[in-house]
């Protein structure tokens, strides 16, 4: 029986609308689902976004909007980044001395994403909720000419992920629900092999890129509260998802490479990857009839990105050291109406890297990082919202040490991964 195309199954009734692409965030998390968390840097995420963009960080939020809403949003992401002192080995432990360029830059490309969210109110109770999105994401690609080709060149790693949700409002107060996530993760990653580990050549090199795809499924539950009417408080859980691929991996290059490689050039590759789970905490307090203030805090389990084993039919089994932590985000944010309709917001947020640094690995080059975020909400009709996020992101340099212990098959690699980023968001949201 031939394998199911996930990808045609899931996406194929989709594609009218917004599909996300990779984008790289701290692990490789991509929050950027809303333009009111954008633009507080994320500290209203939880409890505080007064638009149905709110049930993606918690879908028991989904009980403060009465009615049909719906919304979409796309964000640009604008990374400059560069690898600088650059050194590498082979698995052999010769120096890798051909590299061009000396440095790689841009190996983060410009990128663009999307979202959008459907909720209605089924009776003054009960909600019913709809999302999609890609929580998780990551691309990079490392030029396979520079010294670095034999750790890593393309990573592509998207979690499509479909959620439809329900929340209950128990008083007028407290309100709870759950969300199924449906998700589809696509993931390609290549590396560069030489010829001769003794003596590297990029012109006699091969290339080895796998890929795999996979439905799995998780689920999220959230309560909100409402204890005054000045503090609204939220909390909200996201499991972990295990994808277990059935992929492959292809071999091109040089034919007098592969032939003295003496394997097929196609073979099956099978390996596990999950997402992380999230644990959020949310609160929104209504300083004044025009200042909200806004406060998040999420732990995400990164713990469970464990080593990547690879058994592949023809080259035998490889493996990734990740060995990440759990890893905190904590931002504080405001909100000021400037009129009746417009609203202004900010925030600052400080993003705890979750990896390690002896395994830190370029595909996804994390460090500590820090977010300043800006926004800007506008309502034309009573119906008819337009928001505007943008955010600025400052990354920790990334140093990268690996060795042929941490980096195994793949030889060392060290030097200075370089990172910053401007993000913008639009965001349209419309109600009934």
């Amino acid at each position: 029986m031939p394998k199911p195309n996930y990808r045609q199954i899931f996406l194929g009734g989709l594609t009218a609308t917004f599909i996300p692409a990779s984008v790289a965030a701290n692990g490789y998390q991509n929050l950027h689902q809303s333009a009111t968390g954008m633009g507080t840097a994320y500290a209203a995420n939880g409890a505080a976004i007064d638009d149905v963009s709110a049930i993606f960080s918690n879908p028991a939020s989904l009980a403060r909007f009465d009615g049909w809403h719906v919304s979409a949003g796309v964000t640009l992401i604008l990374p400059t980044d560069s690898f600088e002192n650059l050194t590498a080995t082979t698995s052999s432990g010769t120096p890798v001395t051909d590299g061009d360029p000396a440095v790689p830059t841009q190996f983060l490309d410009t990128t663009v994403s999307g979202y959008w969210y459907i909720s209605r109110n089924i009776n003054d109770r009960l909600y019913a909720g709809l999302s999609f999105n890609a929580p998780w994401a990551t691309a990079s690609d490392y030029t396979d000419t520079a010294a670095s080709r034999y750790t890593a060149t393309t990573t592509e790693l998207t979690a499509y992920t479909l959620s439809p949700m329900l929340a209950y409002k128990i008083n007028d107060k407290l309100s709870v629900a759950t969300a199924l996530n449906v998700q589809y993760y696509a993931s390609t990653f290549a590396t560069n092999l030489p010829a001769n580990p003794n003596a590297p050549d990029r012109t006699t090199d091969a290339s080895a890129e796998f890929t795999g795809d996979k439905l799995a499924f998780g689920a999220s539950l959230g309560v909100e509260y409402q204890a005054n009417d000045w503090l609204r408080l939220g909390a909200s859980y996201r499991s972990a998802i295990e994808h277990d691929f059935d992929g492959e991996v292809q071999l091109s290059g040089p034919a007098a490479t592969l032939a003295g490689f003496g394997v097929a050039t196609t073979g099956s590759a099978d390996y596990a990857i999950s997402t992380p789970w999230m644990l959020q905490l949310g609160a929104h307090g209504q300083a004044t009839d025009k200042l909200e203030l806004f406060g998040s805090a999420t732990l995400t389990g990164w713990s469970e990105f464990t080593d990547t084993v690879i058994t592949t039919s023809n080259l035998g089994t490889l493996t990734v050291r990740n060995d990440w932590d759990d890893a905190w985000y904590v931002a504080i944010g405001a909100g000021y109406k400037v009129t009746p309709r417009t609203k202004i917001f900010s925030g600052v947020a400080y993003d705890q890297t979750p990896t390690p640094t002896e395994v830190r690995n370029p595909r996804a080059p994390n460090a500590d990082r820090y977010y300043v975020g800006l926004g800007l909400s506008h309502q034309f009709t009573p119906s008819s919202t337009l928001k505007l996020g943008y955010a600025h992101t400052f990354f920790d340099d990334a140093r990268i040490a690996l060795t042929n212990d941490t980096n195994p098959n793949r030889g060392a690699l060290n030097g200075d991964i370089k990172i910053d980023a401007d993000i913008f968001m639009v965001q349209y949201i419309h109600t009934f």
